[in-house]
Order: structure tokens, then sequence, then C-alpha cells
């Protein structure tokens, strides 16, 4: 199973990879790699991936709240649980489970599956990946409240092994929430902002103007997902600079803007220059608009409350 999720994780994230060392698969007979998407010690995906902030799959049907799927809801945790990255695994009651490997410097990579669990010594555990291949594997709650998965020797449409083996991923429950961690949340956010915000540059080459909607900006980002709303402002007019804001809806993430401006360079010809500026707390209000320098030998300021990512 593991080459399986590597390979589906590479194949979402064609733009960032990078090969995992030292990894040996039974049942792939080459190296796989897995996808870098964020910086800033969180993860994130590309946005040329899909219209959301996370891979989608078909969610499998949820399971009553008496069957055993509800003792895996929640966000577990597996320190070098995937060829010796950190891997978190978050089950939600509809059926998917978000796999989230953390890789070096913190960057991770993230992917939706869907699940289903039926009842056992050990549970019964099925895993659907992207491409609608089933994963059969098995899994238990053990007397320590651990979650136990056997992802070794697993693979699609092959039989479901019947024992744990030594190299069985151990899970430690690190929350009873499904949402998706915060630094994931705000990774894929941050990524969609500096993709509208390059695009705006690109726009008003060609328009002389920027552009007032996403839509006009032809990138498949939503103007509002489950945690954040996405805008748009001018000062003035829009040929001297627009705001991107990225405001969050949930008490726990940072806000962000993105200002986009035109000023001149040493021999008086507009360029565009741009910053994105994260709030230096969680906030429900994005950051005021960055100052513009007063050319192009300067660079924009974040205003006072937040700083600047760069990328």
């Amino acid at each position: 199973m593991i080459g399986s999720i590597l390979r589906s994780l590479s194949d979402c994230f064609p733009r960032w990879t990078r090969d995992v060392p030292g990894l040996a698969v039974a049942s792939a007979a080459a190296a796989v790699s897995l996808t870098a998407t964020a910086e800033a010690r969180l993860p994130e995906r590309s946005l040329e991936a899909s219209p959301s902030h996370v891979v989608q799959t078909e969610s499998q049907p949820s399971d009553s709240p008496s069957t055993p799927s509800r003792a895996v809801w929640g966000q577990w945790f597996a320190s070098g649980g995937l060829a010796g990255q950190d891997l978190t695994f978050v089950f939600t009651p509809d059926g998917t489970l978000h796999f989230i490997v953390t890789l070096p410097r913190g960057r991770m990579a993230a992917q939706e599956f869907g699940y289903r669990i039926a009842p056992g010594s050990p549970l019964q555990l099925d895993l659907t990946l992207p491409d609608g291949s089933v994963v059969p594997t098995i899994a238990e709650i053990t007397s320590e409240g651990r979650l136990r998965v056997q992802m070794d020797g697993t693979n699609p449409d092959q039989p479901r092994p019947q024992q744990f083996s030594e190299t069985a991923v151990v899970f430690d429950r690190i929350s009873d929430s499904t949402a998706l961690p915060a630094p994931l949340v705000e990774a894929n956010t941050l990524d969609a902002l500096f993709a509208l915000s390059r695009r705006q540059r690109t726009y008003y080459l060609e328009f002389r103007t920027f552009a007032d909607s996403i839509a006009a900006l032809n990138l498949e980002v939503p103007p509002e997902t489950d945690d954040y709303r996405f805008a748009m402002t001018f000062e003035s007019d829009r040929t001297d600079s627009v705001r991107i804001t990225a405001t969050a809806k949930r008490p726990d993430l940072h806000s962000f803007t993105s200002g986009v401006f035109m000023v001149p360079n040493e021999r008086g010809l507009e360029i565009s220059t741009m910053a994105v500026c994260r709030s230096d707390d969680p906030t429900t209000e994005a950051p005021p608009m960055p100052v513009p320098p007063p050319d192009s030998s300067g660079e924009v300021t974040c205003a006072p409350g937040s700083h600047r990512i760069r990328r």
C-alpha cells in the first residue's frame, strides 16, 4: 500500500517531487516520489491539482454511529510512520481519510482517500485510492487507545492480510476533531493567494488594468471555502494596485493580505511588484493593505500586525 499511496501523492503534485531515500516496497519495482508542497513549516498543495484546497475523491458513505468507524474519527499521528516521515491520518464521519505526510523542513503532502471499516478482530479497513482501486488491510484500537494499521505488504485488489507485521504503523490520537489541521489549511490558502497575485500581474501586462474578480483570472479558486473567504478590493482605480485578502473563518487560523502594485523603475516605466502578508496572530480579520515602495528599487512593506511570506 505504501507504494500505491506514494504514487498517488506524486501524481497529484507533479510540480514538487523529491525521492524518498531508502524506501523499499515489496510490491513496487521502482523508486517512488513524494510531493513537497508547502513552505514555512506547513503543508500545502498545488493549485493546479484541484479547484478545492485538498485533492478531491469521492467519499464513501458514512457508517452509522454504532459501527467501528466511529472509534477512529479524529486526528492520529505516527512519528516516522511512512518511509521515515511523520504521518497524520484524519478520519471523518463522511468516509474520508485525509492522509498527510510531513517531509523534511516541515514540508508536507496531503491526499484524500475513501475508507470503510467492518467489524472483526482485527478490524477490516478498506482504503479507496483516487483511481478507484481499493486496498484491503487491517487495523485495531489497542488497549492503550492507539491505532495500529498494517500498511507494508498491502496492495490494491490483493488479499487482506491476516495479521499485523512488526512494521505495522502505530498512531497516537492527537485530537477528536475531524477538521483539517490549521497549518495545512493555511498553506493551501497561501498557495491560492500567491497564484491569484501572480495572475494579477500577468493580467495587467495584457490589459493594462487589474482584474476585478477571481473569475476574470481564470483560476480554479473558489471565492469561499469552509475555512476562508477570498476578496479583491481597490483603493483608487484598477490601474494602480489591488488588494487580495484571504480572511479566516476559524478562530485558530491566520488571515492573509496580498498587495499587487505598479511602481516606476529607474527609467520611469511601470513594473509590478507584490507581497503577501500574514497576520502575526490568528484572527478573522485580514491585515491592512501593504505599503508599496516609491519605486522598483524598494520592497513592499507589510502593515503593522502582519509579516511578509516569501516564496
